[in-house]
Order: C-alpha cells, then sequence, then structure tokens
C-alpha cells in the first residue's frame, strides 16, 4: 500500500489534490475498508516522517482548492502538528505512559480478552476487523481508531496504555504524541469532561453497514484514574553554530524528519551527510517489521546518493571520527522512541569531541509554542502559517 520514495508520496498527493476540498470534508468520516479508504488523503505515513512536510502538503491542497474549501483537511494536518507540541510542552506525559504500560504489560500478560482482541479473535466482528487490518495494513482509517480505542477503554474496559502500545507496534504513520495524547483523549485524560464514546448507529452509518454492531457499547465512559496534567513547560533554546564559525559539520539525517535538506538554512555548510536509524530501540518497543522496514527504506531512500546508513551508535561515531567532523546537525529531536538513542548519541559524540546541535522548521517553531491549550485555541495560529510559512514553501 505504502511505497517508500518520494516520487510516489507525491504521486499520491497530487492525486488526492481534487477531493481535498468538498468531497473531504463530505466523505472524511466513512470507513469503508480495506482499499476503498477514498475518502481521506491516506497521506499520514509520508508526512509522519516528512518525506511530504506538512507544509508542502497545505500549500498544494490550498493552491487547488483554496484555505476556506481545504480547511477541514489542514485542520486535520495541523492535528498532528498540535499533539507534538503538546507533548515537547510536557515531556514527562511520556514518560507516564511509558511506566503505565510496563505495569499494565505485566497485569494483563496471557489474558484471554486482552490476547483475543490484538489477535483479531475476540469474537467483537468490528474490533476483530480493524485489528486485523491495522496489524496487516499497517493502516486504519481515524474515525475507526476512535471507535476501536473506545471500545477498549470503555466497553472492554482493557487499560488505554496496552492500546496505545498496540497501535504505536503496527501504524506506519503512529508517533508518540498523536499516538499517545489520541488515545488519552478518548478516555477523557486529554481534556477535563470529555471522552469519545462509540455508538452502534454511529458505526453501522460511516461503515456503510459494514457491521452489524450487535454487541452492546458502554454508555457511561470508564475514565482511568490519574494525576493532574503537568503544566505546559516552554520549547527548550536550541543553540546553532554561526555560519562563519569554522566547525567542520556533518548532517545527522534520522526517520522522524526526511525533509531537513530542503528547509535548513546551513545545508550549503555541511561536509557530509550519514543516517541514523536507532533498530534497537525500536526492537525494545515492539514495533513491527513492516513498520520499521517502511521508516529505514524511507530514510535511506531520502539520504544524499552515496550516504551511509547506521543502526548502531558506535559505528555512527566512528563514520563521524573518521571525516574528522566537529560538529553534527540534525533536525529537532520529539519526545517518543528518540528520547534514549539519542541520549546514548549525544554521550557517545561528546565522547569523541564532536558537538551536536539541533534545528527547528519553521513550521514547528510557529505552532509549538501554541500548542498550551486546547486545538481550538491552537487553530487560531493556520491563518498566519498560511500566510508566511505555507505562502513561501
Amino acid at each position: 500500500m505504502y511505497v517508500t520514495d518520494r516520487d510516489s508520496a507525491l504521486a499520491a498527493m497530487n492525486a488526492f489534490l481534487p477531493r481535498a476540498g468538498g468531497a473531504y470534508a463530505g466523505r472524511r468520516n466513512y470507513d469503508l475498508g480495506p482499499g476503498r479508504h477514498t475518502g481521506v488523503s491516506g497521506l499520514s505515513p509520508w508526512i509522519q516522517s516528512r518525506l511530504l512536510s506538512e507544509w508542502e502538503v497545505v500549500d498544494a491542497v490550498v493552491a487547488r482548492q483554496g484555505a476556506e474549501r481545504a480547511s477541514k483537511f489542514i485542520d486535520e494536518v495541523c492535528w498532528r502538528t498540535y499533539w507534538k507540541g503538546w507533548l515537547q510542552l510536557r515531556p514527562s506525559v511520556w514518560d507516564e505512559y511509558l511506566e503505565s504500560l510496563t505495569a499494565a504489560r505485566l497485569e494483563w500478560a496471557g489474558a484471554t480478552l486482552y490476547e483475543g482482541v490484538l489477535s483479531g479473535a475476540s469474537g467483537f466482528e468490528c474490533m476483530d476487523a480493524w485489528a486485523t487490518e491495522l496489524v496487516e495494513t499497517g493502516y486504519l482509517h481515524n474515525h475507526a481508531r476512535m471507535w476501536f480505542a473506545s471500545i477498549w477503554v470503555h466497553t472492554l474496559k482493557l487499560p488505554w496504555v496496552l492500546g496505545a502500545d498496540f497501535f504505536l507496534r503496527h501504524l506506519l504513520d503512529g508517533d508518540a504524541a498523536s499516538n499517545t495524547l489520541s488515545w488519552r483523549w478518548v478516555a477523557g485524560l486529554h481534556t477535563v469532561g470529555k471522552t469519545y464514546l462509540a455508538r452502534a448507529d454511529n458505526i453501522r452509518k460511516y461503515t456503510e453497514g459494514r457491521f452489524a454492531v450487535e454487541e452492546s457499547l458502554a454508555t457511561e465512559p470508564v475514565i482511568p484514574a490519574e494525576g493532574a496534567l503537568p503544566p505546559a513547560g516552554v520549547l527548550p533554546e536550541l543553540g546553532m553554530p554561526p555560519s562563519a564559525s569554522g566547525l567542520r559539520l556533518g548532517l545527522l539525517m534520522h526517520e522522524g524528519d526526511l525533509s531537513v535538506l530542503r528547509w535548513m538554512d546551513l545545508a550549503d555548510s555541511l561536509e557530509v551527510c550519514g543516517g541514523f536509524f536507532p533498530s534497537a530501540t525500536y526492537d525494545s518497543f515492539g514495533i513491527s517489521k513492516a513498520v520499521q522496514s517502511f521508516r529505514m527504506e524511507s530514510l535511506r531512500g531520502a539520504l544524499p546518493e552515496g550516504a551511509p546508513l547506521f543502526e548502531g551508535i558506535d559505528a555512527f561515531v566512528e563514520w563521524a571520527r573518521e571525516q574528522k567532523l566537529e560538529g553534527l546537525v540534525l533536525s529537532e529531536v520529539h519526545v517518543g522512541l528518540w528520547n534514549v538513542p539519542f541520549k546514548s548519541l549525544r554521550e557517545a559524540l561528546a565522547e569523541a569531541r564532536i558537538q551536536v546541535f539541533q534545528v527547528r522548521s519553521e513550521w514547528d517553531a510557529h505552532f509549538h509554542p501554541r500548542a498550551r491549550a486546547g486545538f481550538f485555541r491552537f487553530k487560531q495560529a493556520i491563518p498566519k502559517a498560511l500566510d508566511s510559512i505555507v505562502a513561501s514553501s
């Protein structure tokens, strides 16, 4: 379903453009099953890695449909940005998720209900169909994700962290922020007093009768007991070397931002480029081989011709030594899977006396500081982005 080269991603984007206005607004909630997700763009796995950047996708859509007609789609692109910014300002929420996940795995290991849902053999028709589609394709319609999470938490009363883990392990577009925080929102942990309850009639309508939904769904939420959300912090300042610093610089390209060479101001100051993919971390999280392969091959294809790709820290640092690098530049690392490997990589590079400099894209610099409250306050920043960032892309 998804290939890893940019030309194919651009072709898919261009094919979607005629449907990005009224057709998208009218049909985006319909989940017609595998191979029939024509109401949505299907671009999210490429946007997740920025093989297609948010701003170029929004730019293309606005050019074809206009900002007003395409507003629903633009909002959906910006939801992913909102989640990332929200978690960047509250990184402890990710740490707490990991702690809760460890405990839940121990408690629920081997439980019949839990294992049945994961394997698509729970006897719950729609849940089994969605679980099978997720594992086999790496994709699930956004509306189905909400229904699935709601039934998981409120009807089956399974821990939300185990459901978030299941999605993260199999979604090609999964990331720490949008996945974890979407599950928290459904469970009633993101916005006080707000949960999401799946309804049988809603599922029947928006799947056009694919599922009878004869099972009894929860009519009252089961809100997990958790502490108060931490207050929003501030984004860290990212120190960058001046262009005349005289340092011999290289680029570390990672799978979190494959567009970096297209927007980074220091591109002309870089001597060499190398890719790094933290396979050991992905393995430790149980991320599926299909997801790992998709992201690694996307990274490999985005690297300049002849640039090496590494999976181990020692090998990468040795390469940086051989290149006589004094500094490494990389696009900003977001909270999530890269937390541990980035810390280890920085320590190893420091021992080699190689400085590390992160760069923040203009898109993230504009939006992330505004993710301090809810999305509807956040979206007030969209018009300015359309006027400046998107218009100049």
